[in-house]
């Protein structure tokens, strides 16, 4: 499905291998059965150089950032993992792990000239962390009703994935009304996945169809035809189940 940015791809899955490999061994084996979902794998790089690419953008700065992007989506996600009632000890190791790839992904911003996006990138990481404490202390006890969970979802699952389509679109030279498009399109999209891979007891379809709205704002082309297939791909993943509700408000009033 990929094709057409599966160079680009490749390198940028290449290059966070070798930022998993220390002197001292993988970060796998400082963590081990930590594995992604297999569309958290792929979903924001291809955001990142999709955006680019469909404004005629060069990849080689969108590749760095779909890198980056990804770093930070992988650190949090071992963050994320570290249970609330583990011994104080054990976390040690995943806790240095993740911060050790929150501080690649500074040193990549660095080395290549793109610190512009440090403020936007750690601002959604702070996001990220608060809608976590939310989560703990409020959802996982059952303790929040929907628009609470859709908040929830916001920031730990929709802002990266609309700041990885407003990096590439942005980076690309896109008009600012085709970004905002974009990014909101990555919002709704990375919400919808929220649901789903969360098991939260909501609809996503509101949210996809909201995706493919914002998707009519921006130029016709391949990378447009893709970014439709990756809405239906996640649709297709959005099996009902009984008493769900409807998430029809928009992503943007969140």
């Amino acid at each position: 499905m990929l094709t057409s940015i599966q160079a680009e791809l490749n390198a940028v899955f290449a290059q966070i291998e070798e930022d998993c490999h220390l002197k001292s061994g993988h970060l796998s084996e400082f963590i081990p059965g930590f594995q992604l979902n297999p569309i958290d794998v792929y979903l924001r790089p291809t955001l990142v150089l999709l955006s680019a690419k469909l404004f005629q953008g060069c990849l080689k700065k969108p590749a760095v950032l779909a890198g980056v992007v990804q770093l930070i989506f992988i650190a949090q996600e071992i963050h994320n993992r570290i249970p609330d009632d583990c011994a104080k000890e054990a976390p040690q190791f995943p806790v240095l792990v993740g911060d050790y790839l929150f501080s690649k992904f500074f040193k990549k911003l660095s080395d290549h000239n793109l610190l512009e996006w440090l403020a936007p990138l750690a601002s959604v990481i702070c996001e990220m962390n608060e809608g976590g404490v939310v989560r703990h202390e409020v959802l996982d006890r059952g303790l929040a009703g929907e628009e609470a969970c859709l908040e929830v979802i916001r920031r730990e699952h929709g802002l990266l994935s609309a700041l990885a389509c407003k990096i590439g679109s942005s980076v690309a030279g896109a008009a600012k009304e085709k970004a905002e498009a974009l990014e909101q399109f990555g919002l709704k999209l990375g919400m919808a996945w929220g649901i789903i891979k969360e098991k939260r007891h909501l609809s996503p379809v509101g949210l996809l169809n909201e995706a493919k709205d914002s998707l009519a704002k921006v130029p016709f082309g391949p990378e447009r035809d893709l970014m439709l297939e990756l809405v239906d791909q996640i649709r297709e993943m959005a099996l009902p189940h009984p008493g769900t509700a409807p998430v029809e408000k928009s992503a943007a009033a969140y």
